[in-house]
């Protein structure tokens, strides 16, 4: 099975070597010439807990991608159709798309550009870090179920070729996507805001309130016909705020950086959606208005 990782930044560049250690047949795609050219001249290396290894992996622009039977978006979600309409080829030859992206709404962004009975959707809890180019880390157990949007026998395929890599392919997969933008909602858009790590935001914003923001998402996932709970979202937080104090989330690393941040598929997605079923959401709003006007604020600084 040929395997294209499309978004092969730190967590994507975890990933393809996480598959490519279990013995899958794996191409990197990515458009950081100088990650892809380190990649190609020393090969990937990875700091694991264990130790360091350098795997010869290709990795190439996603133009110049060969044919596959899987590829796994791990793009920002704000580039998901541009990244798919770059491997149109693959997707018109009979590719699945599996979306492993943060956030809500991923699915429909690839409905776009992929039929539906080959979309496959689902989360990775699979910590990574870009060291520099060609050189990533991952620390910790990794985690990633993931279910096919349609029943398709030939999806059905993809569990036992990915299980070795840490894959999970479960009914229960909705839920977990559900469970982890609910917690990217409580702690993403406050880190950003308040500049400081989890342990910043475990004394200062504090579990109850944070488990707070994340119940907006949980009753607007039970809305959209989702079991979820709050209880594991609040252990989950409570579990980050006690071992993960010094973590930085991932909207802040893009602020600092100069990205743009994913708050349309996290809190700017709970609101409009909770808007359309008549529901209210009224943290995630106040957040998801900030983080706006906090991007906007330093696009102009940028810009003088």
């Amino acid at each position: 099975m040929k395997i294209a990782v499309l978004g092969a930044g730190a967590l994507g560049s975890v990933v393809g070597a996480s598959l490519f250690r279990a013995g899958c047949d794996v191409t990197l795609l990515d458009l950081n010439t100088a990650h892809l050219d380190a990649i190609n001249r020393d090969g990937l290396r990875v700091d694991w807990d264990e130790g360091s290894e350098t795997y010869p992996i290709p990795a190439m622009l996603p133009e110049k991608a060969p044919m596959a039977d899987l590829v796994i978006l791990l793009t920002k979600t704000y580039h998901s159709d541009a990244a798919l309409a770059g491997i149109a080829p693959l997707i018109e030859a009979g590719a699945h798309v599996l979306t492993l992206q943060n956030g809500l709404g991923n699915v429909e962004r690839v409905a776009a550009r992929v039929p539906r009975s080959r979309i496959l959707y689902g989360c990775t809890m699979t910590p990574a870090d870009f060291r520099a180019p060609g050189h990533v880390a991952s620390h910790g157990k990794a985690h990633t179920p993931f279910a096919p949007l349609e029943a398709d026998g030939a999806a059905d395929l993809f569990g036992p070729a990915l299980a070795p890599a840490g894959f999970e392919m479960t009914p229960e997969a909705p839920v977990l996507v559900w469970k982890k933008a609910a917690f990217n909602c409580a702690m993403n858009a406050a880190g950003m805001l308040g500049g400081g790590s989890v342990g910043d935001i475990a004394t200062h914003l504090g579990p109850d309130l944070a488990a707070g923001i994340a119940a907006e998402v949980v009753r607007l996932a039970r809305a959209e016909g989702v079991a979820l709970d709050l209880a594991p979202v609040r252990d989950q937080i409570a579990f980050a705020m006690a071992e993960h104090l010094h973590h930085k989330p991932s909207m802040l690393q893009d602020l600092q950086a100069g990205r743009k941040t994913e708050i349309e598929a996290l809190n700017g997605h709970v609101v409009s959606r909770a808007n359309q079923l008549g529901l209210s959401a009224p943290l995630n709003a106040l957040l998801a208005a900030l983080v706006r006007m906090r991007e906007a604020t330093a696009a102009r600084q940028s810009a003088t």
